[in-house]
């Protein structure tokens, strides 16, 4: 476990010009948190993919150039400081100073790459996961993910949640390195800081033209806008390498129960723990990923 003082006491020492003082881990950041040696790499393979000029999405582009991106990493297959970060990167984004803030979070490359499929196990377990132990209580009455108005949020910050790996072969645009890159990106990312409306359609359709040249594969069917009749979130947070709509219903599900008991009833505490100790929902969470292994 990270320790360290709350990012919301050492946001005035987020740099634009150093990202590792934009890195979070559990409560920590920055020089507080210990990076391991692989994330240099997969950190610079990201970067120059962003800010190539015919990158198809702009706005992250803007983002890294601007230094509006945090960063976090897993270790292997040891998530238990993600639920921790995933607050802290939570809090941030809920001031103004950084809400068009997303965060990437690098996964240590597999020795051997996964196939697409158990990818795709993995992300949407973690995804459960985060859900499950939700600090948020109005977690409870987020609608169905079948229903358009459906987006993954955690405590209390809607997310748009894009899985880039290395088994995605065609679609280079979800492809950003050696190994799997989670990308939250707060719904006030879409919204315009001046005129308080979504950013345009036109803005967004002009990604799905760089699409077409970056990737060897038309955009994606299944790709929409939020609130339109008949789009759904999940189907483009992780998509296919092939073009094939997504039929199956969503596998995000409702808050599971351990023991008998709701996992959301466990309190999480706003400020950062004693060096050596964890909250309450992160050692809900150690005991989830015990109980539900994501070996693929």
């Amino acid at each position: 476990m990270q320790s360290g003082n709350s990012a919301i006491g050492e946001a005035d020492r987020f740099e634009v010009s150093d990202w590792k003082s934009r890195i979070i881990a559990g409560r920590a950041t920055g020089a507080a948190v210990s990076a391991p040696a692989w994330l240099d790499a997969s950190y610079a393979t990201l970067r120059e993919q962003v800010l190539d000029p015919a990158y198809p999405c702009f706005f992250g582009t803007m983002a890294e150039r601007r230094g509006e991106m945090f960063y976090s990493f897993v270790n292997g297959r040891d998530l238990r400081d993600l639920p921790a970060t995933m607050q802290t990167f939570a809090e941030l984004a809920s001031q103004p100073a950084y809400r068009r803030n997303n965060i990437a979070v690098f996964f240590e490359p597999d020795p051997q790459p996964l196939s697409h499929d158990a990818y795709r196990t993995l992300f949407w377990g973690i995804l459960q996961r985060l859900h499950d132990i939700d600090p948020d209580p109005s977690a409870d009455q987020q609608p169905d993910p079948m229903d358009e108005a459906w987006e993954f949020s955690y405590a209390g910050v809607q997310m748009f949640v894009v899985c880039a790996c290395p088994s995605f072969r065609a679609r280079h645009s979800r492809n950003l390195g050696p190994g799997m890159v989670l990308l939250f990106q707060p719904r006030s990312v879409f919204v315009d800081t001046i005129t308080n409306k979504v950013i345009g359609r036109e803005a967004r359709n002009q990604v799905r033209k760089r699409l077409e040249t970056w990737d060897d594969i038309p955009a994606h069917p299944d790709l929409g806008f939020y609130g339109d009749p008949g789009n759904l979130e999940w189907k483009q947070y992780f998509l296919d390498d092939a073009n094939a709509p997504i039929e199956e219903r969503c596998p995000f599900l409702k808050r599971r129960t351990q023991g008998g008991h709701s996992v959301h009833s466990v309190q999480v505490h706003r400020h950062a723990p004693a060096h050596g100790t964890r909250h309450e929902h992160e050692r809900a969470f150690a005991q989830s990923d015990d109980a539900r292994s994501t070996d693929n």
